[in-house]
């Protein structure tokens, strides 16, 4: 069987507050997903995030889940994999902090 094509999407956000979405959200997210944000706000002020609704595959967050980085992703410590829950808040130490939103390419649900 062919499997999909990689759903790429994310982007650097500057704006002093704003919202994410995981794509088609509140629709299912789609197979194989690889989204990253990278927020970054003025120097001296930190960025907080905080999650309200999250609805993931949850098999101990193995398959589909959500990473939180302190700073650039995945060169930062990471603050958080997630894939359930809600308002769920992380603060960054400086003033950049990245998500990483990650699906496989089996069953999808409606995201965050």
């Amino acid at each position: 069987f062919l499997s999909a094509a990689p759903y790429s999407c994310g982007g650097l956000i500057s704006n002093s507050s704003g919202m994410l979405q995981s794509p088609y959200y509140p629709g299912n997210y789609p197979n194989n997903a690889h989204c990253v944000w990278e927020i970054q706000v003025e120097n001296n002020f930190r960025v907080m995030l905080t999650f309200r609704d999250i609805a993931l595959q949850n098999n101990r967050c193995q398959y589909d889940y959500i990473e939180v980085y302190d700073g650039p992703p995945h060169s930062s410590p990471l603050l958080g994999r997630i894939c359930a829950g809600s308002f769920l808040t992380y603060t960054s130490s400086s003033n950049l902090m990245s998500i990483h939103f990650h699906s496989d390419s089996r069953y999808t649900l409606r995201g965050s």
